[in-house]
């Protein structure tokens, strides 16, 4: 069973869009130069983000199997496997820490709708710190979500996968648009647009005293915000028609991408220009500083802050499942198991990988797993370890991977011949573009960024 057209683009932006768009950017965004931060982005995204997005969808059309078997297209045989085998482990690893962070965003969902009372009364700090610190508790959310994702990803692709995303991927513009519109109109005086749209090419170009660069910032978030290198991409387009026209299809998916970042910057960076104190970066952004923030808005922040937790579990929700779909995928096609048995099975996997995570996010855990190679400052040392490693690093080696898997054996005239199935012209500027990218500018940036991670570990 294939996508169509609409179901392989929306699938696809879902799995693009996540915390990445609407909690990791609008940090960055607040501190690295409002808007020189994501003019840069953008720059980045155009220049790297669509070439690799085309390279992903080709490859995994060609393919039309499996994130393994994708690898081994025609005269490839089995050396290269191993980049698909990576992608997959890259994906589920990401997962077992994602829907952890699932897991309190339901939670959250379910305070505010329930218990709204204590969670307005007790400062966001501890009622956070007593969300994830609770084992029982967080297990419970984190299974809830993950029987979610497992029900979902086990349905046949029509059915499961594209019935989500034309659903989730509207919903969650609308989400948007109604709390960047309510919000101002609510409480005019929470909301600082300046301190969006400055532009502060210093905050960009300038080592923080921690030596951070903001426009390094910006590249990898052009990588990481595209989902890129996990073989979910690679996995959705393995689903399309062998016609489909990739150079259609791939920019739509990077846009809509960065339109919801947009968006996320729009809604979250205005809120942040007039909190005194610390403001976090990563989920205490979200579980801490918006909800005090959310906390302003009397008897209306109830509703305020339901409806931004039901917004950032819809972009959770669609991303969990594609970093399902490569591994599924794979099992059905190499061992003939079942989609639904699969499901489920990838379900109860990632729930048991998510258990040392939930354990190293509480007080009273292990100090191997809160203090996991050092990374326990303040706690939460595995889970660190995990979006560091498997959220960065890997992601960004993975795509490296493609880089090199185009040039040393697919060629590069292997690839615009698939682009050309079909009867779709590949022009002389599409072709350039391209060559200059995979040779130079996507390896330079990723070369860049790996030696900027390896530096600050």
């Amino acid at each position: 069973m294939s996508f169509s057209r609409s179901g392989h683009i929306l699938a696809s932006a879902g799995a693009a869009i996540g915390v990445a768009n609407l909690v990791i950017f609008p940090y960055r965004v607040h501190f690295f130069g409002g808007s020189a931060y994501v003019l840069a982005f953008v720059g980045f995204t155009l220049l790297m983000g669509i070439p690799l997005m085309i390279l992903e969808n080709a490859l995994g059309k060609r393919s039309g199997t499996d994130a393994i078997d994708a690898f081994r297209g025609e005269d490839d045989g089995p050396g290269w496997a191993w980049i698909g085998r990576l992608g997959i482990i890259t994906a589920i690893m990401v997962a077992s820490f994602y829907l952890v962070l699932a897991g309190w965003t339901l939670d959250y969902v379910w305070q505010y709708l329930t218990d709204y009372a204590t969670l307005s009364s007790t400062p966001a700090g501890p009622a956070f710190g007593a969300a994830i610190g609770t084992m029982n508790r967080a297990l419970l959310f984190t299974g809830l979500f993950t029987a979610i994702v497992a029900v979902i990803s086990s349905s046949e692709l029509r059915r499961g996968i594209e019935r989500l995303s034309k659903f989730a991927m509207p919903m969650l513009v609308l989400l948007v648009l109604f709390l960047i519109i309510s919000l101002p109109l609510l409480r005019p005086e929470a909301v600082d647009y300046w301190n969006l749209l400055r532009f502060d090419w210093e905050a960009l170009f300038l080592p923080t005293e921690s030596g951070e660069l903001g426009i390094l910032h910006a590249l990898g978030q052009a990588f990481f915000s595209l989902g890129l290198g996990a073989a979910s991409m690679l996995t959705f387009a393995a689903h399309l028609d062998r016609q489909a026209n990739v150079l259609d299809h791939a920019p739509t998916i990077v846009h809509l991408d960065t339109v919801v970042a947009i968006l996320g910057a729009l809604l979250v960076v205005p809120l942040l220009g007039n909190i005194e104190g610390d403001i976090y970066g990563g989920p205490p952004l979200v579980f801490i500083n918006l909800v005090e923030i959310f906390k302003t808005y009397g008897a209306a922040g109830q509703w305020v802050g339901l409806t931004f937790f039901i917004l950032l579990g819809v972009a959770i929700l669609t991303s969990a499942v594609s970093l399902f779909e490569p591994a599924l995928r794979a099992l059905t096609t190499q061992r003939g198991w079942s989609r639904r048995v699969t499901g489920f099975a990838l379900g109860g996997l990632v729930f048991l990988l998510a258990v040392p995570v939930v354990i190293s996010c509480a007080s009273d855990g292990p100090a191997w797993l809160t203090n996991f190679a050092g990374m326990g400052d303040p706690g939460m040392g595995y889970f660190n370890f995990l979006l560091e490693w498997f959220g960065s690093i890997l992601l960004l080696v993975g795509t490296l991977l493609l880089c090199i898997y185009l040039l040393r054996r697919w060629t590069l005239d292997g690839f615009f011949a698939e682009l050309e199935i079909g009867g779709h012209t590949v022009s002389a500027a599409w072709r350039s573009r391209l060559t200059i990218a995979y040779k130079y500018i996507i390896p330079i940036g990723i070369g860049l960024l790996l030696i900027a991670k390896l530096l600050v570990l």
